[in-house]
């Protein structure tokens, strides 16, 4: 294929252009699962847009930024977690500016008044969290949502060595009660489908993303989804959908539980498994993500849990330029 890029820019050595999703030369191998092409393809109808930042003096892509256009407000990445900036080693914050001032001209001349990007938790790599927050600001976007973000850090310690008491004796209840878990790779189906949206209905809660689309979302690269399932004898009363976002960090996507065994606190059972298949497979982090409530609220009860099972506090900012700016 010969790629065509739609618009070029030149900064001495370094060179920014911009592509089609489809037509984009992007490596095979994309460290993070949410800026695959495959993946980014199947979040959105209408075309993404792929920046690609090279150097003359390096091999290789530097950098990427994908966004899908609006009519007016554009946004980074179009339906994921997380996307904006994934700067590739030896990238320079000058380059990165350079980067995201051709994404604001490109942006402004398509029509566009707003950009929204919605970044990775600052755990995943510190030092190209710094690096890409000090590019946003230079470039003049401003945090609009600054979350606070939990993670487990794996270490050699079991999981029930890291929880509060409290949480470790709920952990043995319920397996002295006969709970135990099952974990299989690949696309949600019908029967784990069914019982998350038995759990949303139950608990009178919205899911992040529709049921009837979430085996769509998996499909591209079904081997980095795990469905975890606690089960009371042959029933089902838990479950959790982890995400292995790249060789380290393992991503807890959704979760439910019903109602009724509450005071089993099954959860605590899925998120052990969890901890242990990363530290089977040489993890370092397992992202729990932020606690917000139903209606995009912070929930205090859901942070408090999050730090009994051993989580720690990272940053997750949203970024925005909007109107005259651009």
């Amino acid at each position: 294929m010969t790629h065509t890029p739609l618009k070029s820019w030149i900064d001495g050595d370094t060179i920014v252009q911009v592509f089609p999703l489809s037509e984009a030369p992007l490596p095979t191998t994309v460290p993070s699962l949410f800026f695959r092409r495959e993946q980014l393809a199947n979040h959105a109808s209408n075309v993404i847009y792929s920046f690609i930042l090279t150097s003359n003096q390096l091999d290789g892509m530097l950098a990427v930024f994908h966004c899908l256009p609006g009519q007016t407000h554009w946004c980074s990445p179009p339906s994921a977690p997380f996307g904006g900036l994934m700067p590739l080693s030896g990238c320079q914050l000058s380059q990165l500016t350079f980067l995201l001032t051709c994404v604001r001209q490109w942006i402004y001349h398509k029509g566009g008044s707003q950009l929204t990007i919605k970044t990775a938790p600052s755990c995943y790599d510190p030092a190209a969290h710094e690096l890409c927050h000090h590019s946003y600001l230079a470039t003049g976007f401003l945090p609009n949502h600054t979350y606070s973000n939990h993670y487990i850090p794996i270490g050699s310690k079991d999981f029930r060595l890291i929880i509060e008491p409290p949480e470790r004796r709920r952990l043995s209840k319920g397996k002295k009660f006969g709970l135990h878990v099952t974990i299989k790779q690949g696309v949600c189906d019908p029967f784990t489908e069914e019982l998350l949206r038995e759990c949303y209905r139950v608990h009178e809660y919205t899911p992040s993303i529709p049921m009837e689309r979430l085996a769509c979302f998996m499909r591209p690269n079904p081997d980095d989804y795990l469905i975890l399932t606690n089960w009371f004898q042959a029933r089902p009363v838990a479950t959790a959908i982890m995400v292995r976002v790249s060789d380290n960090v393992l991503y807890h996507f959704l979760s439910g539980y019903l109602p009724e065994f509450r005071t089993l606190s099954p959860s605590l059972m899925l998120f052990e498994a969890a901890y242990e298949f990363c530290r089977d497979n040489g993890m370092g982090i397992l992202d729990l993500g932020i606690s917000l409530d139903h209606h995009g609220q912070e929930k205090p009860s859901l942070a408090r849990f999050k730090k009994h099972i051993g989580a720690k506090e990272c940053v997750k900012i949203v970024y925005e330029m909007i109107g005259p700016d651009f």
